[in-house]
Parts: C-alpha cells; sequence; structure tokens
C-alpha cells in the first residue's frame, strides 16, 4: 500500500512540476493569455503581459527546478527512497553518500512550488470577488491541488531523508 501512495505522490509531484515548466513557457510566449486566464480583462495590457510574463519565470524556475532535483532523486533509487519516506522499507544505504541528500533537494523544490500554489490561493481567495466566476474556481482548484499534492510530497520526502540519515549514522558506526 506504501508503494504504491509513494508511487502515487511521485508520478503527481513529476506531472505538477511539469506542467508548471509548461505554464511558463506559455506565459512568455502568450503572457496575455496567461493573465487573462486569471483576472479576466483587467489581465490586458502591459500591466498583463508584465505580470504574465513575471509569473512564467517564476513558474519556469520552480517547474525545471523540481523536474531536475525528482530526476537526480529518482535516479538514484526512487522505489526504495519513496518507500523509506513513507516507512515501508527500510532505506537501502551503503554508508556516508546515500540518496538522503538528494530527497532534501527534491523535498525543497517540490516544497517551495507547493508554498507558491499555496500563495496563489490564498491571493484569489482575498481578491474573490473582484474575480471572473469560472476562473477564480479553476485557478482555486487548480493551485489548491497543486499546493496539497506539492505539501505531501515534500514532507514525504524530507521523513525519508532523515530516516535515511540515520541509517547513513548507523551503518557508519558499525
Amino acid at each position: 500500500m506504501a508503494e504504491a501512495i509513494s508511487d502515487v505522490l511521485r508520478r503527481g509531484a513529476t506531472a505538477v512540476a511539469a506542467s508548471r515548466v509548461g505554464v511558463g513557457v506559455v506565459a512568455f510566449a502568450a503572457p496575455l493569455l496567461v493573465s487573462r486566464s486569471w483576472v479576466g480583462r483587467s489581465g490586458d495590457g502591459t500591466p498583463g503581459r508584465v505580470l504574465g510574463r513575471a509569473l512564467g519565470g517564476r513558474d519556469l524556475a520552480l517547474g525545471a527546478g523540481a523536474l531536475i532535483a525528482l530526476r537526480r532523486q529518482q535516479s538514484e533509487g526512487s522505489a526504495a527512497v519513496w518507500a523509506s519516506a513513507l516507512g515501508s522499507a527500510p532505506p537501502d544505504s551503503t554508508g556516508p553518500q546515500s540518496s538522503a541528500s538528494p530527497m532534501v533537494a527534491a523535498a525543497t523544490w517540490v516544497g517551495m512550488a507547493a508554498i507558491a500554489d499555496g500563495l496563489d490561493l490564498v491571493t484569489t481567495a482575498r481578491s474573490w470577488g473582484d474575480l471572473p466566476p469560472v476562473k477564480r474556481w479553476l485557478v482555486a482548484l487548480s493551485s489548491g491541488g497543486a499546493a496539497v499534492l506539492g505539501g505531501a510530497a515534500a514532507v514525504s520526502l524530507l521523513s525519508g531523508a532523515f530516516r535515511q540519515r540515520g541509517q547513513d549514522k548507523s551503518t557508519a558506526v558499525r
């Protein structure tokens, strides 16, 4: 069961990071498309382009960082790392050079992206009455869902990293 959950979290975090890169590219290429989809007509013009591109830059950086960190973490024993993170299997460590560091890096990138998504949700909620009805719901649901998924994945990764470090220390002492 824990392996199935770890697979869902890994795939979910990867999908959110990849979609974030896509949104970033679109926002750079067509910033009004992104700004209008969030705030409606008030996103038109130069201010909308500036904010759309800024949002695109943020999403591109966070998504690329998360994808790179998740890929590195995955290449160093994904199944064992995620299972360890969920506490269902002992970490597979052969000494001080463990996979804890890639887990912390992945957790940091995924966690920072989740914080950005949470702040998008808060920003949307604070301006709820001024935003177009359908668009505010789409942004709220997508940013809220991404924040929850990213937060769960980051916590899971950090939990596994701390377990991994504990195993590394006990292995080094022996």
